[in-house]
């Protein structure tokens, strides 16, 4: 059995960024929501981060005007965006053709996510899967996966919702009867908000490969 792709999201540092694309990492998020401790802000050079072709650059954001989204995907030569607050099918729609679109839905497992999602089938390249949580962005906690057994979605997706090492042999069962595309792994695997333990995320990608 083939593993998913992997992101580590919550990237500040370019040589760490750089790191994990020699590491075979797929995708590297960054946070550009102001109030996030892992907000990327002026802490990477844009044009640099957009001259590293060598990793898909995923950007965060959080019911950003569409505008502003746009010329954060074209600065730092995003590939992906994913938008983890409350933006609609039509804002989608707007920013279709710039990058890759993934709609990020906070669950506790328990909802009917063929419901939830069918509005965004059309206009999302992917979803993510994260834990509800009263705030937006990442909890650091795990939702009930059982629900995304019981309706498997109509588009690619991420699983998220503080993965971790100790999670592998749960993960390996998982992913033995669910198409999950890829893992997006953050708070477990750091050191100091926006600053990865290289070495564990090293471990986690070879344990992962045996999975």
């Amino acid at each position: 059995m083939s593993r998913p792709l992997v992101k580590v999201c919550g990237m500040t540092q370019l040589p760490q960024v750089e790191a994990l694309a020699a590491m075979g990492v797929n995708y590297a998020g960054f946070i550009f929501y102001p109030p996030s401790p892992r907000y990327v802000g002026e802490k990477i050079d844009p044009a640099k981060l957009k001259a590293l072709k060598n990793i898909k650059k995923a950007g965060v954001f959080v019911n950003a005007p569409v505008e502003e989204v746009q010329r954060i995907i074209a600065a730092y030569g995003l590939d992906m965006v994913q938008l983890h607050g409350d933006e609609m099918p039509e804002y989608c729609s707007r920013l279709k053709g710039a990058a890759e679109i993934v709609k990020v839905f906070r669950v506790t497992g328990n909802e009917d996510l063929f419901e939830t999602t069918a509005p965004y089938t059309s206009v999302a390249d992917a979803f993510l899967f994260d834990t509800r949580a009263t705030d937006y962005g990442g909890t650091g906690k795990k939702f009930d996966w059982s629900g995304l057994q019981k309706t498997q979605p109509e588009r690619p997706y991420f699983l998220s919702g503080g993965i971790s090492s100790d999670d592998l042999a749960v993960l390996r069962a998982f992913l033995k009867n669910n198409k999950v595309y890829a893992l997006d792994v953050n708070s477990r695997f750091e050191t100091a908000p926006g600053v990865k333990d290289m070495r564990l995320l090293e471990q986690f990608l070879t344990d992962l490969e045996n999975t």
